[in-house]
């Protein structure tokens, strides 16, 4: 899985800144009529048909890994949430995605923004803390930053998606190249033993560099772990969330007025 894509999103989000189903039933195999016959041998017993598999654990990894990410594609909405460090920077991330929109909230370092994808619209808000940060590492003086700060409190940038700085975090917020990009194997996919993950009954498809568990009778993707040390993205709230909404008017700065 292609988890170290969005590590390096995360990475460069302040430098962008700076710039400005269930199986089937089972069916018996059909029988012609017996024919009667005079013979004193034991009729044959009657073979017991094959049950069909239930659940998705029969199919092969690649299969099955296929099958996951069109569930992710089928589904109204989904909700993914995770952490990771790097370069000793802790990046949080909660986003909702829909079929026709998405929004999510990201920290870094403990710095909040939020980024709302409605078509090829796009709305960016930093917070007070995020921008302040920001001011600080670019060497701003106190007073250009309280001036940014006072500007954009409170309020949303509104940038085109396809053309702007912030297109890889916005990227992350769509649900179409989110699972382009993350659903793709970095080498041969192998099945994992099943084990309980987020209290769903899950089936392991470890690529070598980091592993997606899935829900053993319908596929979906409970989480994706990377490496031992808690790096992971959890899928949940499948179809139970609501499209993302643009921001009030009076609450949109035009982003092209800040030059982004």
């Amino acid at each position: 899985m292609s988890f170290p894509w969005i590590r390096t999103i995360a990475a460069t989000a302040l430098i962008a800144v700076g710039t400005t189903a269930c199986g089937t039933d089972s069916k018996p195999l059909s029988q012609s009529s017996p024919t009667p016959t005079t013979s004193t041998k034991a009729p044959s017993p009657t073979p017991t048909p094959t049950p069909t598999p239930t659940g998705v654990a029969h199919l092969n990894a690649a299969a099955l890994f296929a099958k996951a990410r069109s569930v992710v594609l089928a589904a109204d909405s989904v909700r993914v949430r995770g952490s990771w460090v790097d370069a000793g920077e802790k990046t949080a991330m909660d986003i909702h995605l829909t079929k026709t929109g998405g929004q999510g909230t990201f920290s870094i370092d403990g710095n909040p923004m939020g980024i709302i994808v409605i078509g090829r619209t796009a709305y960016v808000q930093l917070s007070e803390k995020f921008l302040r940060a920001q001011g600080k590492a670019e060497k701003d003086s106190p007073a250009e930053i309280d001036a940014g700060v006072e500007l954009l409190k409170g309020r949303w940038v509104k940038v085109t998606a396809k053309a702007s700085e912030f297109q890889d975090m916005i990227d992350l917020v769509n649900r179409d190249t989110f699972v382009k990009s993350i659903f793709q194997p970095s080498g041969k996919l192998t099945k994992k033993p099943q084990k309980t993950v987020d209290g769903v009954a899950s089936i392991g498809l470890s690529d070598g560099e980091g592993t997606l568990w899935v829900d053993s009778r319908t596929a979906r993707p409970v989480r994706i772990e990377l490496g031992t040390n808690g790096e992971s993205l959890g899928f949940s709230d499948y179809d139970r969330l609501k499209a993302p909404k643009a921001p009030a008017p009076d609450r949109v700065i035009d982003g092209k007025k800040l030059g982004i």
